[in-house]
């Protein structure tokens, strides 16, 4: 029976899929193929003229590395911080606060990378990017102060933002309408793999007993720190991986470049087909919406740059972001706070198992919820910091959180999780269409937080978090997709960059909120991201239809 519903859903996929080639390339069908087209083409056009094939596969494979670097800037804090808690005296609002770190780094500079990659180009952000994170990543490791701590990453996530926004423009400007939502979801295939290596990382690495010096005792190496080093290398990795890429043709386009955007076109031609590029059937580029720089000083692309945004701002682009920027809140306020505190959530409960649950007699004879394992284990630590806290400084002893195995081991089911959903997702998403998918992914994480507060089995524990990761982070990726049917190139890496921006706002008041509401009550925080997850899905009924490429570029002033 399931065996019958893949080959179903494969079978629907392929039929979608062959009806939008069709009607992407009907101008191409009527004309003879193989021959030049006689006219000036379009971006789309021009793109399927291009063929898919290995420049396609091997961009994939180069993006696999910057997305790793994205998720372990975001995440690493999440298995750091109980390793570095008595090195670096941090409190629970401290771990909160780094959490969110980065991502507050990343809202700082939203317009500001929107504006560069738009004027200079996506290749150059992420080049320079890539290198500048790296080495912030690098810098991490000697971070012996929580403060120090705080400031690389706040910086790690105001570099990272920048070739983030202009890889995401990258990917919709270099595939055609077929394959462009496919892309994405391979991308979050990626973001799920990254997410699996993160924990085995940690696991290999952290647990060891490392503690080097140097310089007279002024430095000190132990395991956490390696870790920091080591999540370094994707970032490197991807530095050198995406340089050997063309710059975006559409965006050679929007500035007037046509010959190079048509070198490039040659170039994809070329490379798929393994045909000579004076073959490629397009040899002219219409004219497209355009903002060309008339001086070389940053004064002058500036103002181009505020003429070119400037429509972006007004009716009904406005309604539209607003409305985009929502659901992605929303998305990222449960996805992006329960992820990162699940390892101390998880700890918490191991801990619990470990040394209470033996001797507390009002669990004998039945399992214990999750939030009242969760509620017994913060009434000790906080009893125990008590204690601690009255005694002198000769005696109050801070002995570092050991993290079980078990820990390490859910994140990657979690992580596993995601990656059969984004698969699923890659399917139904052409089949379903990307409104339907969002909602549903909303709703069943809705549902799932809301079933983690009577949660018993540590099993169904881990299945409800599994499932809600998955659905929420599918449902705020297929956020970007919602953003390039509804703005044109001339303002999409803009628009990617405030909706990014609205969602690393959720981040952040999710991760501080947690541990406030946690304290509080164990129901507040699945409160909180319930109702994001059920707002985001209401919303997503709202958005307006597809439009047609005719209508897109009359809503460009």
């Amino acid at each position: 029976m399931i065996f019958a519903r893949l080959i179903e859903f494969f079978a629907m996929y392929k039929l979608s899929r062959y009806r939008l080639v069709r009607e992407g390339s009907v101008e191409d069908a009527k004309a003879d193929p193989g021959q030049a087209d006689p006219g000036p083409a379009d971006f789309e056009r021009a793109i399927i003229a291009a063929g898919y094939g290995k420049f396609n596969y091997l961009l994939l494979l180069a993006i696999l590395p910057a997305s790793f670097s994205s998720v372990f800037s975001s995440s690493t804090m999440s298995y750091v911080l109980p390793s570095a808690e008595c090195d670096l005296r941090l409190t629970m609002f401290d771990k909160g606060l780094l959490n969110s770190m980065a991502f507050a780094g990343m809202i700082s500079t939203a317009f500001f990378w929107g504006f560069m990659a738009d004027t200079f180009g996506r290749k150059k952000i992420m080049f320079y990017g890539y290198l500048v994170t790296g080495l912030l990543s690098v810098a991490t490791c000697f971070s012996h102060t929580s403060w120090l701590l705080i400031i690389f990453k706040f910086f790690d996530g105001v570099i990272i933002s920048g070739p983030y926004a202009a890889l995401m423009s990258y990917l919709a400007e270099i595939h055609d309408t077929v394959h462009r939502s496919r892309s994405y979801m391979w991308l979050g295939v990626f973001f799920s793999l990254g997410n699996i290596c993160l924990p085995c990382v940690a696991w290999l690495v952290i647990p060891q007993k490392w503690d080097v010096t140097f310089f007279n005792r002024t430095m000190e190496i132990n395991s956490w720190r390696v870790f920091l080093a080591i999540c370094s290398i994707p970032e490197f990795l991807a530095c050198v991986a995406l340089f050997a890429f063309p710059e975006s043709p559409r965006f050679l386009i929007l500035k007037g470049r046509h010959d190079e955007a048509l070198n490039v076109f040659k170039k994809i031609y070329s490379l798929n087909t393994g045909k000579d590029p004076d073959t490629y059937p397009i040899k002219s580029l219409k004219d497209e919406y355009t903002v060309k720089s008339s001086a070389g000083n940053l004064q002058s692309e500036a103002h181009n740059c505020w003429k070119k945004v400037k429509p972006l701002f007004l009716p009904p682009n406005i309604f539209r972001l607003l409305l985009i920027s929502m659901i992605q809140l929303g998305a990222t306020i449960g996805s992006n706070s329960l992820r990162l505190w699940m390892p101390q959530l998880f700890a918490m409960i191991e801990s619990y198992k470990s040394t209470l649950m033996k001797n507390d007699k009002r669990v004998l004879g039945f399992q214990p919820s999750f939030c009242y394992m969760l509620g017994q284990e913060k009434a000790y630590l906080n009893a125990t910091r008590y204690i601690n806290e009255t005694l002198s400084n000769a005696t109050a002893v801070c002995v570092p959180a050991e993290l079980n195995s078990r820990v390490f081991i859910n994140s990657i089911v979690i992580a596993m999780t995601g990656i059969i959903g984004y698969i699923l997702a890659g399917t139904l998403i052409t089949i379903i269409g990307k409104k339907k998918l969002m909602a549903i992914c909303f709703l069943i994480a809705a549902a799932c937080c809301g079933s983690l507060y009577w949660a018993e089995d540590t099993n169904g524990i881990l299945g409800l978090s599994s499932v809600f990761v998955a659905m929420s982070s599918i449902g705020g990726a297929a956020v970007i997709n919602v953003i390039v049917d509804n703005f044109p190139t001339c303002l999409r890496t803009v628009a990617v960059s405030i909706t990014m921006m609205m969602g690393r706002i959720g981040a952040v008041i999710g991760n501080l909120l947690f541990p406030i509401l946690f304290d509080l009550s164990c129901l507040g925080p699945f409160v909180m991201i319930g109702t994001a997850c059920l707002t985001s899905a209401l919303m997503v009924a709202m958005l307006p239809r597809k439009k047609t490429q005719d209508e897109k570029w009359e809503d460009v002033v």
